[in-house]
């Protein structure tokens, strides 16, 4: 049986970025959620699939001295916002690791360092690294010095991502840098980081979308039309061009029929049951 490397994924919700004078000291403060399925990376098998071949596994890997080889699983698509380059760092970084004999934090600074040089992430590799529920990032950085933490979601809960299209990470971060983005996200993130719960992070994360329209500009449909009447829905928000939204079971099906109907995509996730771990 393969000793596989396993990884979560994270959606942000809301961020602002925190430039420093290096990779080790930039990145962004922020909340969002980690979700299932998992990424992963199995040593000495072949084969990549789906077939994403993202250049971060092996950046990561090689700032540790290495390039391990082995069977890369992506179940999740690039470009979409469920943070897939900061996921292979890590698992490029953490097979390094243990060839290496490194430490996990050296490990996750180096998969910090080639998400913040790319533009390809600010602050998922400290919210994988935390890695349950709803993830909250009170300082920049990377895992050991980023401040995070973790509140486990309710029992039952599902993630129901509807996407419209992909959108690259470099003009979500130059999006997010404006002043009317960065002032609404300032007060949103205050009052999430003062009253840190599930309630309080999609009353913001809700505000924020409905007032700069994220929803009609990026996705292409209106949050309210989706769920309107559909009962047992916890919260949504816009990350890139995809509308996420936590509900309970029993309006799962709903939720995806109507998000089908308006032309969306649809991804069916769970919170994560944990941070980068060997299975």
């Amino acid at each position: 049986m393969a000793r596989c490397l396993s990884t979560p994924h994270h959606i942000t919700a809301l961020f602002r970025p925190v430039p420093g004078p290096g990779p080790g000291y930039s990145g962004s403060i922020g909340v969002g959620l980690a979700v299932e399925p998992r990424a992963r990376f199995c040593p000495g098998l072949d084969g990549w699939e789906p077939g994403y071949d993202l250049p971060q596994f092996n950046e990561a890997a090689e700032l540790l001295g290495s390039r391990p080889g082995g069977r890369l699983v992506y179940p999740l698509p690039p470009g979409r916002g469920y943070a897939v380059s900061a996921a292979s760092a890590i698992l490029g970084a953490l097979a390094a690791a243990m060839e290496r004999g490194a430490g996990v934090f050296r490990a996750y600074r180096a998969a910090h360092e080639v998400e913040v040089r790319r533009s390809t992430g600010l602050g998922d590799v400290a919210s994988i690294a935390c890695g349950v529920g709803l993830v909250l990032r009170y300082s920049p950085g990377p895992p050991g010095e980023a401040l995070v933490d973790c509140i486990p979601t309710p029992p039952g809960l599902y993630i129901i991502a509807g996407e419209a299209g992909s959108m690259d990470t470099s003009r979500l971060i130059e999006m997010y840098s404006s002043q009317r983005f960065v002032d609404e996200v300032s007060r949103s993130l205050s009052r999430i980081f003062r009253e840190p719960s599930l309630d309080r992070f999609f009353e913001e994360a809700e505000r924020v979308t409905r007032l700069l329209s994220l929803d009609s500009r990026l996705v292409g449909v209106e949050a309210h039309r989706i769920l309107s009447g559909v009962g047992d829905v916890y919260g949504y928000y816009v990350k890139k061009r995809v509308l996420v939204v936590a509900a309970g079971e029993g309006s799962v099906g709903e939720i995806v029929g109507r998000m089908a109907g308006a032309g969306l995509d649809v991804r069916l996730l769970k919170p994560s049951t944990g941070p980068p771990r060997l299975e």
